[in-house]
C-alpha cells in the first residue's frame, strides 16, 4: 500500500522537512486472554529535503521547485493519519512514477553527476514504494558524495522502510560517530528501535530529544508511546497529562490518554474519551476503534462486530480495522471469516506483527492438540460411615481437541483411574476406564451448545464387605454417560447455564464396584461485572443409583430374604464463585475471589451407602486465590489455593479447610508444554473430612 506524502513547511531545524505518515501498527497487547495487539495513535517522522543548495540555480532550480509544489502540496490534505510505525513492505508498486520523478530520472541520465537529481528521485521513490529503486539511487548519489548528509539518512530511513533494520541501526550509529548530536540520526536510530521490538533502547533516545526540543509535542507524544510500550503506563499519563495542559485540543495525545485508560481497564474513562473525540469528528477512525474494542471487552461483542464492520466497509484498505474485524470473527468462531479478513489485511502490510501473531494463533487453534496427563494420590480419611479409608489412586488420561467443524471444537478422552484401598472397607484393586466424545458448537453469539457420550467400564473383579451383604457381587462391567448444556446470553453481561448428566463416579472403590452413576439436573447464572470481574451461581439435584443387585434382607425368619433392585440417593445443593483480576501483567496476574459450597443428601442414618461420601448436609467456604506467570526463560508457574471452614452435618464442630495447587510450567517447544504440579488438601465433598496429597504430570501438545 503506497503511503501518502505531504511537505510540512516548518523548520524545526532552519530545514525544509517533509511529512510521511504511515499506516498502523499495533505495538502493545490487552490486557486479556489473547485478545488483539492495540494500534498505537500515529505519529510523524518528517524525511530530510535536499539542502538549498543542492536545488541548483536559475531557471530549473525554480522550475524543480514549481513543480514539486504542484505535485506535493495536494497530499497535505491526505495527511490526517500520522502513524509512528514504518510503513508496509513495498516490493513491485503498481504506481506510476510522478512528473517530477521523471523530470529527475532525465536530469541523472544527461548527467549521471547530478546529486540533486539522485537524491530527489530517491525520495520520490521512496514516497511510492520502491524501496529498492530508492536505495540502489541513494548509493549511488554516496558515491558521488560519501559524507552527504541528506543522502546518508535518507539510505538509512529507507533501508528501515524496507524492514532491513540491523543495517539501518548500523547506517545510523555511523552518522552519529560523526555528528553526535545530529537530531535525524537520533530520531531514526529511536524510530528503528521501537520498530525491530527494543522499545528500552528507543527510551532514553526520545527522553533526550523532547529534553531538548520541548515546544515539539512529536517527540513528547512518541516518548508517551514508548512508556505504553513497555508498560509504563503511570509515567505516560504523566507525559500525555503535561502535554494536553500546554495544547488541550491535541487530538493525538487524547487519543494516546484514552488507549492509556484502555490498557490499564479504566474502560467508562476510556469510552469517555473516545467519544469525546467523536463528538469533534464523528468520522474519527481511530476512537470508533477504541469504541469497538470497550466493547468487546464489555462482552457486547455484536455491536463491536458491527461497528468494525462498517468500518472495514468505509475504507477496505485500512490494516488495523481489517484485523479488528478479523480478531472479532475469531473472538465469534467464524474461523474462516477471519482467515479471509486476514489474508487482506497482509496483501496490504506484508510486514504488520499484528498480523503475524494473529495468523500463528488461527494456526494454533486449528492444529490437532494432545493432553496427557499422569498422577499418584493418597487420600487418608475418618469418620466415613464404611470406616477408615486409605485410598491410593494412579490416574491416567488423554484428550483429543481438533476443530473440523464449522463453529464447533470437539475433543475425545480416555480416562483410566485404577485405585486401591490397603486397609478399611474398601480393600482390593480396581480399573475403572472411561471414553468420551464431547463437543462445543457456538450456534450464535448468544447461543452455544455443548455436549457428550461416552461410555464407563467398571470392574473387573468382585466385591466384599457392602453393607447387608454376605456374598460378594459382581462389578458393573460397562454404562452409557453423556451431558447437554445450553448456555444462552440473556443480556450483554448475564447468561444462563443448564444442563443435564450422567456420569460414573469413579473415585472410589466401591462406587466403581457398584457401578454408580449420577444423574444430575443444574441451572445456573453467569454474570460479568466487568473484564475483570465475574460472579457465578449454581443449583443442582442429583440421583445417585448402583446396578442392580441381590439385596440380603431378614426379615425375622431363619431364611434370610433376596431383594433385587438398585440402590438410590437423592440430594441437592447450591454454589456460588466469585472472581476478581486484581492485576494482569506479562511475568504475573494475579485473581482473588470466594467459593462456597452447600449440599445434602436426603433420607437418615439408615439411607444406602453407595461408596462416597454422602451426609445430610455439608457446607465449605473458601477464600480463593490464583496466580500465574512467567519465570525465566521457558519456565513459568500456576498457583491456586482455598482457605476457609467446612462443617459435616449440621450443628457439627466448623473445621478449617485447605487447598494447595503448585504448579510448575516448562514450555519445551511453542508446541509443547509440560507441567509438574502438587496438590494439598485436608478436605473433599465427594470423600469427606480426610487428607490426601496428589502429584501430576501433564503434557500439552499441537502436532
Amino acid at each position: 500500500m503506497v503511503n501518502k506524502l505531504a511537505v510540512d513547511f516548518s523548520s524545526r531545524h532552519q530545514n525544509r522537512r517533509f511529512l510521511f505518515p504511515q499506516n498502523g501498527k499495533p505495538l502493545e497487547s490487552l490486557p486479556t486472554t489473547r485478545w488483539p495487539a492495540e494500534p498505537w495513535p500515529v505519529a510523524r517522522w518528517r524525511l530530510p529535503a535536499s539542502r538549498r543548495a543542492k536545488l541548483g540555480n536559475g531557471l530549473t532550480s525554480f522550475l524543480v521547485i514549481v513543480v514539486a509544489a504542484a505535485l506535493l502540496t495536494p497530499s497535505i490534505l491526505h495527511a490526517e493519519r500520522r502513524d509512528s510505525a514504518p510503513p508496509p513492505a513495498a516490493g513491485k508498486t503498481s504506481e506510476e512514477p510522478s512528473g517530477l520523478e521523471k523530470l529527475y530520472r532525465e536530469r541523472a541520465a544527461r548527467n549521471p553527476q547530478d546529486l540533486v537529481a539522485l537524491e530527489g528521485m530517491a525520495f520520490l521513490q521512496t514516497r511510492r514504494g520502491d524501496y529498492t529503486g530508492a536505495i540502489a539511487s541513494y548509493r549511488r548519489a554516496l558515491q558521488l558524495a560519501p559524507h552527504d548528509h541528506d543522502a546518508r539518512i535518507g539510505l538509512a530511513r529507507t533501508m528501515a522502510f524496507s524492514g532491513q533494520y540491523d543495517a539501518a541501526l548500523e547506517d545510523f550509529q555511523e552518522v552519529l560517530k560523526e555528528r553526535p548530536g545530529d537530531t535525524d540520526a537520533l530520531e531514526g536510530l529511536a524510530r528503528v528501535y521501537v520498530w525491530s521490538a527494543r522499545p528500552s533502547a528507543a527510551l532514553p533516545i526520545f527522553q533526550g530529544l523532547a529534553t531538548r526540543y520541548p515546544a515539539n509535542p512529536e517527540y513528547t507524544l512518541e516518548l508517551a508511546r514508548v512508556n505504553m510500550h513497555l508498560h509504563r503506563y503511570p509515567e505516560a499519563r504523566k507525559i500525555l497529562a503535561s502535554a494536553l495542559t500546554a495544547h488541550p485540543r491535541d487530538r493525538d495525545a487524547q487519543l494516546q490518554l484514552a488507549y492509556v485508560d484502555l490498557f490499564e481497564g479504566r474502560h467508562a474513562d476510556a469510552l469517555r474519551r473516545f467519544n469525546h473525540l467523536l463528538v469533534e469528528n464523528p468520522s474519527d477512525s481511530e476512537a470508533l476503534k477504541g469504541n469497538a474494542r470497550i466493547a468487546y471487552y464489555r462482552g457486547d461483542l455484536k455491536y463491536a462486530h458491527d461497528l468494525a464492520s462498517k468500518l472495514v466497509a468505509d475504507d477496505p484498505h485500512d490494516v488495523s480495522a481489517l484485523l479488528l474485524l478479523a480478531n472479532l470473527e475469531r473472538a465469534l468462531h467464524n474461523t474462516r471469516k477471519a482467515q479471509t479478513l486476514l489474508a487482506r489485511a497482509e496483501t496490504l502490510d506484508t510486514r504488520n506483527e499484528e498480523a503475524r501473531e494473529l495468523e500463528s494463533s488461527l494456526r494454533n487453534e486449528s492444529r490437532i492438540t494432545l493432553h496427557t496427563s499422569a498422577s499418584f494420590a493418597r487420600e487418608i480419611g475418618s469418620g466415613i460411615s464404611s470406616g477408615a479409608e486409605d485410598l491410593r489412586t494412579f490416574g491416567y488420561e488423554t484428550t483429543w481437541g481438533f476443530s473440523r467443524l464449522p463453529r464447533s471444537n470437539s475433543y475425545l478422552s480416555l480416562y483410566y483411574l485404577p485405585s486401591n484401598g490397603p486397609s478399611g472397607s474398601i480393600q482390593g484393586a480396581v480399573g475403572p476406564s472411561q471414553f468420551l466424545y464431547r463437543q462445543t458448537t457456538y450456534v450464535t453469539s448468544q447461543l452455544t451448545l455443548r455436549g457428550g457420550a461416552g461410555l464407563a467400564r467398571f470392574g473387573p473383579g468382585e466385591l466384599a464387605g457392602i453393607p447387608t451383604q454376605s456374598e460378594p457381587i459382581r462389578s458393573a462391567q460397562t454404562r452409557p454417560l453423556g451431558f447437554i448444556n445450553l448456555s444462552y446470553a440473556l443480556r450483554r453481561k448475564l447468561t444462563v447455564d443448564l444442563t443435564a448428566a450422567r456420569s460414573a463416579l469413579a473415585y472410589t472403590p466401591t462406587a466403581v464396584r457398584l457401578g454408580v452413576m449420577e444423574d444430575r439436573a443444574s441451572a445456573g447464572l453467569h454474570y460479568r461485572f466487568n473484564s475483570r470481574t465475574e460472579l457465578s451461581l449454581e443449583s443442582f439435584l442429583t440421583d445417585s443409583f448402583t446396578i442392580q443387585y441381590a439385596h440380603v434382607i431378614m426379615l425375622g425368619g431363619p431364611t434370610p430374604e433376596l431383594s433385587y433392585g438398585a440402590d438410590h440417593n437423592r440430594g441437592g445443593g447450591a454454589s456460588l464463585t466469585f472472581n476478581r483480576n486484581v492485576f494482569r501483567k506479562p511475568r504475573m496476574a494475579l485473581d482473588l475471589g470466594y467459593s462456597g459450597l452447600a449440599y445434602g443428601f436426603e433420607g437418615g442414618p439408615g439411607k444406602p451407602y453407595l461408596g462416597f461420601f454422602n451426609p445430610g448436609f455439608y457446607q465449605r467456604h473458601y477464600f480463593t486465590t490464583h496466580t500465574s506467570g512467567k519465570l525465566r526463560g521457558p519456565f513459568g508457574y500456576d498457583f491456586s489455593a482455598g482457605i476457609g471452614v467446612q462443617q459435616v452435618e449440621r450443628g457439627a464442630v466448623v473445621k478449617h479447610a485447605l487447598l494447595l495447587n503448585p504448579a510448575l510450567t516448562l514450555r519445551a517447544s511453542p508446541r509443547l508444554l509440560l507441567t509438574l504440579g502438587y496438590t494439598h488438601y485436608d478436605s473433599s465433598p465427594s470423600l469427606g473430612t480426610l487428607r490426601g496429597n496428589a502429584v501430576r504430570l501433564s503434557t500439552d501438545w499441537r502436532l
